[in-house]
């Protein structure tokens, strides 16, 4: 009936305006949460992990006495508690063995390994193995990390991945790592300098042992990594894996990689067989059997994580990405053939992901768990928008004959009007949520706390308590109740004068050397 034309952009955007642009963005994001951590205070097992490494401090000032003290905590945890010593030495090792005063780095500590392990792995896959640019990989590195950090649907999932010290570097931070550590096994393959790659090869090999006895869900998953690259390593030796425009010199460096693929299994070894294990089995109730544990976990992907945690926004950056991994693909010579395999392939991974939490105790309901879940199937389902778009690409150039008009710098009239389309449904639909619901992403919400002032009164209340707790004189601390606590800060508290013998108001006691903690009710 109409014969009309949709309107373009006169002015087409350039891959370092849209690089500057989501980095901002992610700036703006970020910096919200990480003022919330000069109001973030320590809670429940801040107290008892950091507590010999607190002690010794006190007592010698020493911060290589708090790091032997930490070792320990983290040796006899191995022995008699639980298996993954490198997740208890970090937390034995948080800002409250020093005092609760550094507790608001505990952001700045999680955001930024997150931050750098994502950005470091992007590097590493893009620019180096397949030669994109450098704006262009530092865009989907901030995408990724908006989606990671903004859209996790709920405040007390927030608070453990982020401000709840023992919680976020069990779970995030040694995410990030393992981000950063694939990266080093990337840069012992493509470094052009000799010197850093055997730098790389050497804190690969570390790192990785370390990353064994990293929490379960991110300790098997990089087990599932390095047995893969042991067996490609050996189809390689039978030539039915070749790597991809490779001289002599990095198939040596490739062959290698077996020995951090070694290392790690050594160390995910060490931590599923420690014998801690037995004593924290013997008081879990509830948990599946392996071959339940893996059918649940391949459920739970699509019931809880696609269906449940994943919004639309989600879907709309995920848009974004397509044709920022399109103007990418136009210098990748690699083959993209199998978008199918991969898929099923990054599905299995963050379904692997759940398997751990659902056969040590369950479930992975904690907000923790849940949110290390969140990160990793952003970050698979951005892996497989990138494969799936290159592969499209690829395809129609050498079966259908398609011909585009990408220009080095710049994106196509089509590409940057589809790529402002979606930033303007993006904030259109963002007013529509946060208005109603301004705890509807992190920023929002930690701006709310920060308006509102609830997060001062959370800091002052600390403050209040803290004062009791340093004060000599006091054997019984009677600590009032929060008014009302941040969600985004708030994990868990000690209870009332009738559970004195809870376990936080023990631990506390114990931390601060009382007889006694009393929780008052208002």
């Amino acid at each position: 009936m109409f014969s009309y034309k949709l309107p373009f952009l006169k002015k087409e955007i350039t891959i370092k305006e849209l690089s500057v642009f989501f980095t901002v963005l992610y700036v703006i994001g970020i910096v919200p949460m990480l003022i919330m951590g000069f109001f973030d205070y320590p809670s429940a097992d801040d107290f008892s992990m950091m507590l010999q490494p607190h002690q010794k401090f006190v007592q010698t000032g020493n911060i290589f006495a708090v790091i032997w003290a930490a070792v320990e905590k983290a040796v006899y945890l191995t022995l008699n508690y639980e298996g993954y010593f490198f997740s208890s030495f970090l937390t034995a090792m948080g800002p409250n063995a020093y005092g609760a005063k550094f507790y608001f780095l505990v952001p700045f500590i999680i955001l930024g390994m997150l931050t750098f392990g994502i950005c470091y792995f992007f590097n590493a896959i893009f620019v180096k193995v397949f030669k994109a640019d450098k704006y262009l990989s530092n865009t989907a590195s901030m995408i990724t990390l908006i989606m990671m950090t903004q859209f996790i649907s709920a405040s007390e999932i927030r608070a453990e991945a982020f401000y709840w010290y023992c919680g976020a570097v069990n779970y995030t931070f040694t995410f990030g790592m393992a981000f950063f550590w694939l990266g080093l096994l990337i840069g012992c393959v493509y470094e052009d300098n000799d010197k850093k790659k055997k730098q790389r090869f050497v804190w690969a090999c570390i790192w990785g042992f370390c990353l064994g006895g990293a929490n379960y869900m991110t300790a098997l998953e990089l087990a599932i990594c390095s047995f893969l690259l042991i067996v490609i390593r050996v189809l390689s030796k039978k030539n039915v894996i070749t790597l991809h425009d490779a001289d002599e010199k990095m198939i040596a460096s490739f062959k290698l990689l077996i020995v951090p693929a070694v290392f790690n299994l050594v160390g995910f070894m060490c931590s599923c067989f420690a014998p801690g294990n037995k004593n924290r089995e013997a008081e879990i109730s509830e948990h599946y059997g392996a071959v339940k544990s893996v059918l649940l976990s391949l459920y739970s992907t699509f019931d809880v994580i696609i269906d449940k945690m994943m919004r639309w926004e989600t879907i709309v950056f995920l848009l974004i990405l397509v044709p920022i991994f399109w103007k990418m693909g136009q210098n990748i010579k690699y083959r993209f053939r199998h978008p199918f395999v991969f898929t099923v392939f990054a599905y299995g991974m963050i379904s692997a992901n759940l398997t751990a939490p659902l056969y040590g105790v369950g479930n992975f309901e904690s907000g923790r768990m849940s949110g290390l879940a969140w990160m990793d199937f952003v970050a698979f389902a951005v892996l497989t928008i990138f494969y799936v778009t290159l592969w499209a690409r690829q395809y129609l150039e050498e079966n259908k004959g398609l011909k585009t008009d990408d220009t080095c710098e710049r994106f196509s009239n089509s590409s940057s009007s589809l790529i402002l389309t979606l930033l303007v449904i993006l904030a259109f639909g963002s007013a529509l949520c946060v208005i109603p619901s301004p705890h509807y992403y992190s920023a929002t919400s930690c701006l709310y706390e920060l308006a509102t002032g609830n997060a001062a009164r959370y800091a002052a209340e600390n403050k209040e308590r803290f004062r009791v707790l340093n004060d000599p004189s006091v054997d019984v601390a009677v600590l009032r109740e929060f008014t009302d606590a941040p969600d985004i800060l708030f994990f868990a508290d000690i209870d009332d004068p009738g559970n004195g013998n809870y376990w936080i108001n023990l631990k506390m006691a114990e931390y601060y050397n009382k007889k006694e903690i009393i929780l008052e009710r208002k």
